[in-house]
């Protein structure tokens, strides 16, 4: 794999988008980064020929819809990683567009992986555990779960009719005697010996049958033990039986929808519409419905192939189980690539299917019905919050990146700053900074605002990465101090807002929001999106400086009760931090180990020691 760029990264974004540049791009598989012209990343797409996707985006806008034509507009320079393969590029745009959230890629905002149930096989006594990540290590997995409340109710049905063991296997070795869950029932107490390897181990037939779905089989088997254990006049356990076959009847009951051929296969549904998609999957196992889940994501304005492809490699990507058929809604060009790299996360085949007809295609259709209600009757938030902190405040564009800057101080002592960075309206926490006021006099606000502006933003410009807006907290005195920092900079262009809280928490508007250049403060009512997220960040702004502040005091009154030590300075202090991390550690120490650490002696140990840990009085 090699990497290319059209510019260093140390030189300023400038526009290489010419004809030449394009066409010396290699008609080799890799993936491409668009970026705008303040070098952010914001689009990365894969290709089996760099050069002919590349120029594919250049080529007869006029059959382009709005969105790609914005996205082509603000492209200034394009990067490129060659890779040896088209899957390998496909592996790599996963890895890319997770870490750099591009604004035109498809974005799963749940990034949480799906519980499972993992049954260790391989144990002579295996235990039932969830999970949320597969792994090819010869378990038996069921799943995946979309709720951990319908997980739990799985595991609560398991244990009361397949009573297996739950504990891990450390606590199993140890175990001299039977826990709870024997005396109510929800084990047999293999731990000591009370239920045979072969009774236990079909039990647990029992339970992968269950769970996999084959519960007619399961069914068959229960009542056929049930008449044998009632043939010999075991009706206890003949009672066992017919509670365990009453579970599996009604959930057979229950089970209205089935897949042909029960089979494990994930049925994909997609509707699009004002600006947005919807996806609707249905999970089977074994012909079973297991679960389904929706998710909604912009819609960058790509053909309906394209976002599938991209969104089946983040869902998979980040998810357990594969199947080994998947049907979707139309024809992906690189199915082959997908189905290549699917098979190789499973471990199995894996085909990913168009269906025509049959009860395949009644499956899909079903999957589509559901995702078109889900996107009719779902509330969804604004697409774009930052559009509408844009229109609020009157900004030159919308602010993707909005830093947030507050200061922290208890009578002008230990005076600190915070930064916080959110994209999109979500948290950057990567980008969070704090900051010890040095240079501002004490109970000096203002002043400390303005250096730990001058600070962040000299080491922003020089890394690349300012911010679409800047949020203060505080009025027209902490406006003022960050209009003179970015007029002393050169960074007039970033609009500068503070927020100040108004003088009456009754009143309707009870915050407003001064804007760089305008005179008169805005005022937003408390139910606008803009004004809940700005709130929001300039929260988040306080939390973190308040921290960082209690954490300073508590470090300054540890180093007042060392120093308050005859023979602790400065010097022996630092040299105490570093051997030491915390005071109950010092206080831990014996005398011996202070006394061998450099410029102690055993006389200064002893009083350190005895300063720290003192008698109480005979």
């Amino acid at each position: 794999m090699t990497r290319e760029t059209a510019r260093p990264a140390t030189e300023p974004p400038r526009s290489t988008l010419t004809p030449e540049a394009i066409d010396r791009l290699p008609r080799k598989p890799g993936v491409y980064l668009f970026r705008n012209a303040e070098g952010q990343i914001i689009y990365i797409g894969k290709a089996k020929s760099l050069k002919n996707r590349v120029k594919s985006y250049f080529a007869r806008s006029g059959e382009k819809d709005a969105k790609t034509l914005t996205l082509v507009s603000r492209i200034a320079t394009i990067d490129f990683i060659v890779t040896n393969s088209e899957k390998e590029a496909l592996i790599l745009e996963d890895a890319l567009v997770k870490r750099h959230r591009p604004r035109y890629n498809v974005d799963l905002k749940d990034d949480k992986r799906y519980l499972c149930i993992r049954i260790d096989t391989r144990h002579p006594f295996p235990a039932i555990r969830f999970v949320r990540r597969f792994q090819a290590d010869g378990a038996f997995y069921a799943g995946p779960f979309t709720s951990a409340e319908s997980a739990r109710r799985t595991i609560r049905l398991l244990h009361r009719y397949f009573p297996l063991r739950s504990c891990s296997d450390a606590k199993f070795s140890r175990r001299t005697r039977p826990c709870l869950n024997y005396e109510i029932h929800r084990c047999l107490a293999p731990c000591v010996g009370y239920v045979t390897k072969e009774a236990y181990a079909k039990l647990v037939r029992e339970a992968r049958l269950f769970l996999t779905g084959n519960r007619e089989g399961l069914a068959r088997s229960l009542k056929a033990q049930m008449e044998t254990a009632a043939r010999a006049l075991d009706f206890e356990r003949a009672a066992v039986y017919r509670d365990e076959l009453k579970a599996v009847t009604r959930t057979l009951e229950g089970q209205a929808i089935a897949s042909p051929n029960r089979q494990d296969v994930d049925v994909f549904g997609a509707v699009r519409r004002e600006g947005r998609w919807g996806v609707f999957v249905a999970f089977f196992r074994r012909g079973t419905l297991m679960g389904s889940h929706y998710a909604e994501v912009e819609d960058g304005g790509f053909p309906e192939a394209g976002f599938l492809s991209d969104f089946l490699v983040q869902f998979y990507g980040r998810n357990a189980f594969v199947p080994p058929l998947i049907l979707v809604p139309f024809d992906m060009p690189d199915a082959a690539v997908l189905q290549e790299w699917l098979s190789e996360k499973r471990g199995g085949k894996v085909v990913i299917h168009v269906p025509k007809r049959g009860e395949k295609r009644k499956l899909l259709s079903l999957a589509g019905e559901n995702a078109r209600v889900k996107f009719e009757t779902l509330k969804r938030p604004p697409a774009d919050p930052t559009g509408e902190i844009q229109a609020a405040l009157g900004l030159p564009k919308p602010p993707r990146r909005i830093a947030c800057y507050d200061i922290s101080t208890l009578q002008g002592r230990q005076t600190v700053g915070a930064k916080v960075s959110f994209v999109d309206g979500a948290p950057e926490k990567a980008r969070y900074r704090r900051f010890r006021v040095r240079e501002a006099a004490p109970g000096d606000d203002v002043g400390a605002m303005m250096e730990v502006l001058l600070r962040s933003l000299k080491r922003e410009r020089e890394e690349g990465v300012l911010p679409d807006m800047i949020l203060l907290d505080g009025g027209k005195g902490q406006l003022a101090a960050g209009e003179e920092v970015l007029k002393e900079l050169a960074l007039t262009p970033i609009p500068l807002v503070g927020i100040a809280k108004g003088r009456s928490k009754k009143a309707r508007f009870s915050d407003y929001f001064f804007v760089s250049g305008k005179k008169e403060p805005v005022r937003l009512d408390p139910h606008h999106p803009a004004f809940k997220l700005l709130s929001r960040i300039r929260d988040e702004a306080h939390r973190f400086a308040i921290t960082y502040h209690r954490k300073r005091r508590g470090s300054e009154a540890l180093d007042s009760r060392l120093t308050a030590i005859p023979g602790i300075g400065e010097k022996r202090l630092k040299i105490l931090y570093q051997a030491y991390p915390s005071l109950a550690a010092i206080r831990a120490a014996s005398v011996e180990e202070l006394a061998a650490l450099p410029t102690f002696d055993r006389k200064l140990a002893e009083r350190v020691l005895d300063a720290l840990n003192p008698r109480a009085p005979v």
